[in-house]
């Protein structure tokens, strides 16, 4: 037997995947956690950059500007789901719908996969006005993880237009079912 070969016995073969099998069930479930914080920011950050933005259209072009969901990046949801998408636009006749595919100024389809995002009852969509503000009820996005069901935080609109992120210390109940 020559003492020379080259290679792996396959105790030592063993001993390596054996090694990279504890690796991998460690470093899966930190790594999941790394793409759910990803998705959360990335969902915070859309948001308030289209709210912003929306308001700044409509102060320095002084046309009331809009911000809907939206599944086709054409028209607006009546409801009060968010994740699919939203759009922002020019709604010259402040009907809170596009007039023409010219109007709109943004189409945002984010990858929120896991994450349910919803606005407050009774206001499927946030108008700016040339002034700036946004008259109405205060306006929220309530952002919430879907498994385990938890509320990450929070997208607000006040009447006078200012847009503000919060979110909570630790996770808390999530206020509806997605």
């Amino acid at each position: 037997m020559r003492r020379n070969a080259l290679g792996f016995t396959l105790v030592e073969l063993a001993v390596v995947l054996a090694v990279v099998a504890v690796l991998a069930l460690v470093a899966v479930p930190a790594f999941s956690r790394l793409l759910a914080s990803a998705r959360t920011a990335t969902a915070f950050h859309g948001l308030t950059t289209a709210m912003a933005m929306a308001r700044i259209h409509a102060i320095s072009h002084h046309i009331p500007t809009t911000v809907c969901p939206s599944v086709d990046g054409e028209n607006c949801r009546r409801d009060l789901v968010w994740e699919s998408g939203w759009i922002v636009f020019l709604d010259r006749k402040s009907k809170g719908v596009p007039a023409t595919g010219d109007d709109i100024l943004q189409r945002i389809s984010p990858s929120l996969g896991g994450l349910a995002v919803r606005s407050t009852v009774g206001r499927h969509y946030v108008r700016f006005r040339p002034d700036g503000f946004s008259y109405g009820t205060n306006f929220t996005l309530r952002i919430c993880t879907r498994t385990p069901l938890q509320k990450v935080g929070d997208v607000v609109v006040n009447n006078a237009g200012r847009v503000r992120s919060q979110r909570p210390a630790k996770p808390l109940a999530c206020p509806y079912t997605p």
